[in-house]
């Protein structure tokens, strides 16, 4: 039974990544494809969670989990430091200011 709930859970695992992969591929500029980077980290969590049912909590289900809950709580901020260093990148500086229209330009 074990078994079957951890290969579940990695087939779950598994298609939270492709459709990540799916929609970074089919995004149009950066700041969209930075929005599809958030679902692999739940991907990597629930991958995590097969291999904690499958090993039960011992060295590898531990390091499984651990990365699992660091890549969910530290994915944020990756995200942001790469947001802010392509609006820097783009525009010479991080912050929104008066004269910046709403719509941002689509980059190539």
């Amino acid at each position: 039974m074990r078994f079957a709930v951890a290969v579940g859970l990695l087939w779950v695992g598994v298609g939270l990544e492709l459709l990540a992969v799916l929609g970074v591929c089919v995004m149009r500029d950066a700041f969209d494809r930075l929005h599809c980077v958030s679902l692999a980290g739940y991907g990597a969590l629930v991958i995590a969670v097969s291999i904690l049912v499958r090993e039960s909590f011992s060295l590898i289900g531990d390091k499984a989990l651990l990365t699992g809950a660091l890549v969910v709580l530290l994915s944020p901020v990756m995200l942001h430091t790469t947001m802010r260093s392509l609006r820097i990148r783009l525009y010479g500086d991080w912050r929104r200011g008066d004269q910046d229209d709403i719509a941002i330009e689509r980059t190539k």
